[in-house]
């Protein structure tokens, strides 16, 4: 496929972009309150370090995925247990997604529609976007960026107009760090998912460039998420700010003239991410069992057999939706999440011990010198 420069960086953005705009807020505001940017931004320079780990990695053989060369640098005997730990993070993964994501839509605009029924609908969306491919997706990740942009641009925009900007004083003042460590840790389980990137190749191929697309497509989700917090503490303050589970839907909701009646815009837009989030994890959790069965050729059935697993799995934790919300939060699963991010560290000290296999050159003409 057509490589661009920054193709990684728009599909970054869009991936990345999903999950802490709807879920990282409310979580940031009972915890940090004030200090929330300094949790958002400590999170995200702490990525910065597993991502550089993690495109190393991938630099190893550009030409294959890691699931793919991993085994020639650790043995297989341990490869395929990793492998499989990945398809077990990403195959629940998924579920958490479908379920937050009609948790999301059944408190909200459809109260009376049966839980079941919303979980399966959603699940063959994402499972309809699987099936488009890998390549169709990042080409459609290029005009969703640009849109995902001037909406958050806009609508931050909107909201600064009633803030409160006498409270930014107590950014400052607070001394609660030790809530703001411990929130860098739980931004960090949001800000780094580089894990997944690792499957982008061979339809992108990782370079000494990639570090600046990806890192560029950290910076620009952390400032979404820092301008969408704001927003939320200057206008509703960390006391009935905590007590929304979604302050950006009660903030569109309050707001008058156009703002006020967009927000099936504004949520169109953030569906279409999550849809996108969960669908590129289908793909990974497909690769993985591939691997794991010595399967070819098989993703349309695979996609049906995980994307009906991951509808299960959002049916199980939708009996308790409190007890599943307290989870998602909780610091146990952030750093499940970020022990997961430790996978390439362990490859790339495992390649300090392998050669590189050289790469072929270039075939030439008759008669002709290479360029």
């Amino acid at each position: 496929m057509r490589n661009t420069p920054w193709q990684l960086f728009r599909f970054g953005f869009v991936y990345l972009n999903a999950i802490p705009t709807g879920f990282l807020i409310s979580p940031l505001l009972w915890n940090s309150a004030y200090l929330g940017w300094a949790a958002i931004l400590g999170g995200y320079a702490m990525s910065l370090v597993f991502l550089w780990f993690t495109l190393k990695l991938g630099q190893w053989d550009p030409r294959k995925p890691w699931i793919d060369f991993g085994s020639a640098l650790v043995s297989k005997w341990i490869h395929f247990p990793v492998v499989a730990l990945v398809f077990f993070w990403s195959i629940n993964y998924i579920g958490m997604d479908i379920e937050g994501f009609t948790l999301f839509f059944d408190t909200n605009y459809m109260r009376e529609s049966p839980q079941w029924f919303v979980l399966l609908i959603v699940g063959l969306v994402v499972m309809v976007t699987a099936r488009w491919g890998m390549e169709t997706m990042i080409y459609i990740s290029d005009g969703l960026f640009l849109v995902i942009i001037v909406a958050i641009v806009s609508m931050n925009m909107f909201f600064f107009k009633e803030a409160h900007f006498d409270m930014m004083i107590a950014m400052v003042r607070h001394h609660n760090y030790s809530s703001a460590l411990m929130d860098s840790l739980f931004c960090l389980s949001f800000f780094a998912e580089w894990l997944v990137f690792l499957f982008l190749a061979p339809y992108v191929q990782f370079n000494k460039k990639s570090f600046r697309n990806l890192a560029a497509a950290g910076l620009l989700v952390t400032i979404a998420v820092f301008l969408q917090w704001a927003s939320a503490l200057l206008n509703f303050g960390p006391y009935l700010g905590r007590e929304l589970q979604y302050p950006l839907v009660e903030l569109m909701r309050a707001a008058s003239g156009f703002l006020g009646n967009s927000d099936p815009l504004i949520i169109g837009l953030w569906s279409s991410s999550m849809f996108f989030h969960s669908a590129f994890l289908i793909h990974v959790s497909v690769r993985c069992l591939a691997k794991l069965l010595n399967l070819k050729q098989m993703d349309g059935p695979l996609i049906a057999i995980i994307g009906g697993t991951a509808i299960v799995i959002a049916f199980q934790y939708s009996q308790n939706p409190i007890l599943f919300l307290q989870d998602f939060n909780s610091f146990g699963m952030a750093m499940f999440f970020i022990l997961m991010e430790l996978i390439p560290i362990f490859y790339w000290v495992a390649s300090l011990f392998h050669k590189r296999k050289p790469r072929p050159k270039p075939r030439t003409k008759p008669g002709h010198k290479p360029a």
